[in-house]
């Protein structure tokens, strides 16, 4: 892991970082329904799991763009935490226990070859399927991802006092109307990190992810 410090001539959102972070903590969110017919097609003829398909988009869409692996330093010489950022950054995501009616977090590492990351996670999710804690300890550079199966959703949002600078990414049920299958996504982020704009490309290109998945997905079995 490393991590690249931002500077004020470089990092063209430093007065609105120092704002939100500094003056006016507050988190930001966005949610939508993205369209995810074609992965969910592709996930169920060839036996993948669309759960780590769709882990895969967000993170693919997270590691992207800086705004999302946003963290602090201190230098010494700066009376403030300076802001930086992740070389990369993986899933901190969550294993349903039926029996409990709790979840235990895990991450997986992120890996860009799908292929490799589903067979991390398939391993990660059946060993956390095993423990009766809350949670693995996970390393700094990671996001919290979680889907929430049981019902469709227009919004959903975590009330803090400390705001993660890095992204809290949330998908629920699926809806079917005129043979295409939705999904709610939703990501919240502390404000000092990102805007609205950040957040609606974020959703844009996760949804066009899960298209572009899906032909690799297909092309992988034939």
């Amino acid at each position: 892991m490393e991590i690249t410090r931002l500077t004020r001539s470089t990092y063209p959102r430093w007065e609105h970082f120092r704002h939100f972070y500094d003056e006016c903590a507050c988190s930001i969110s966005l949610s939508d329904d993205i369209d995810v017919t074609d992965l969910r097609r592709a996930c169920h003829e060839t036996g993948v799991s669309f759960y780590i398909a769709i882990l895969w988009c967000v993170t693919k869409t997270v590691n992207a763009h800086a705004e999302f692996r946003m963290t602090v330093t201190e230098t010494g010489e700066d009376p403030f935490p300076v802001p930086a950022v992740f070389d990369e950054i993986s899933p901190a995501h969550n294993v349903f226990h039926e029996d409990s009616e709790t979840y235990t977090t895990l991450f997986t590492p992120w890996n860009p070859d799908f292929a490799v990351f589903a067979e991390n996670c398939a391993a990660d999710l059946e060993r956390a399927k095993r423990l009766n804690v809350m949670s693995i300890p996970c390393p700094e550079n990671t996001f919290e991802a979680s889907c929430v199966p049981w019902r469709h959703f227009t919004s959903v949002g975590v009330n803090s006092e400390a705001y993660p600078l890095t992204p809290i990414v949330a998908w629920g049920g699926f809806t079917e109307h005129d043979g295409r299958t939705k999904m709610p996504l939703s990501v919240q982020i502390h404000h000092a990190a990102a805007d609205g704009f950040h957040l609606a490309r974020f959703l844009n290109e996760t949804e066009t992810e899960t298209a572009r998945l899906a032909i690799e997905i297909i092309s992988d079995k034939d």
